[in-house]
């Protein structure tokens, strides 16, 4: 696909995102006046199964849920999920699965982004990552979410992937943050997003289908922070799993071709 058709595409896809931005601003903004926090939760099932899917419809952007487990909506859950484009938040969003309802764990300077900011800020966990006091408050509000139901979704390899490289090096704070409150571990893969917005610049999405895998949580129960090398080893085969899988159905069908 050409450059000017991305530009176009990226274009189109940043002025879908802001305007319904700026309705779920002014509509978090009257719930609210009115509720109070008590609406938090239905806000953003709201938001990730309503003006989520409508965003992603309108910039064609397909999103194939691969759910391979069941999971229990009492549960809070500690959910890693690989972190490759700016399309990330969608796709975890539009293809999580109806029982999980999940805060993201974002970074500090999001909320400097107009109308954006204001609901991240509201609605999800920032954090300043080069701020020590920050990454302890954080950690904190994560595990007074997780008390009151939420599950939490973090990037473990932290920013971007921009190498070849499948994956990055996990941080530690998800597989703390599971081994201290002992929980589970979900696993999200997202996987042929990449092809669809190379985090090689702004403007070089086109639309496209992907797929968001679900694995079976992991349980924590029992471990220490000892496991935590243990933890990150399993989650990254299942990422690297799911992520070569694709790449060598599509090699096999290049050699019958």
């Amino acid at each position: 696909m050409s450059k000017l058709v991305r530009i176009f595409f990226s274009t189109w896809a940043a002025f879908i995102f802001m305007f319904w931005i700026i309705i779920a601003f002014f509509a978090l903004v009257l719930t609210r006046l009115f509720f109070g926090k008590d609406m938090d939760r239905q806000f953003i099932i709201f938001l990730y199964r309503v003006i989520g899917k409508v965003i992603a419809f309108s910039t064609f952007f397909r999103v194939e849920r691969k759910l391979h487990a069941k999971y229990d909506p009492k549960e809070s859950y500690v959910v890693v999920s690989n972190h490759q484009t700016m399309m990330d938040i969608p796709a975890n969003v539009v293809g999580s699965p109806e029982s999980i309802v999940f805060k993201f764990l974002g970074k500090q300077e999001a909320d400097r982004v107009p109308f954006f900011g204001y609901l991240i800020k509201r609605l999800f966990i920032l954090v300043d990552r080069k701020s020590e006091a920050s990454r302890k408050k954080s950690f904190q509000n994560m595990k007074a979410e997780m008390k009151k139901g939420f599950s939490i979704l973090i990037y473990a390899e932290g920013t971007r992937n921009r190498t070849n490289e499948p994956l990055k090096d996990f941080y530690d704070g998800a597989f703390r943050l599971a081994i201290e409150t002992q929980k589970p571990i979900v696993v999200n893969t997202l996987v042929g997003i990449k092809a669809l917005n190379p985090p090689t610049g702004f403007f070089t999405y086109r639309p496209g289908r992907m797929e968001a895998h679900w694995e079976e949580a992991i349980p924590t129960e029992g471990l220490s922070l000892k496991d935590i090398d243990l933890l990150k080893e399993k989650v990254a085969d299942l990422m690297v799993h799911r992520l070569t899988q694709r790449q060598n159905s599509a090699s096999k069908k290049l050699s019958k071709s």
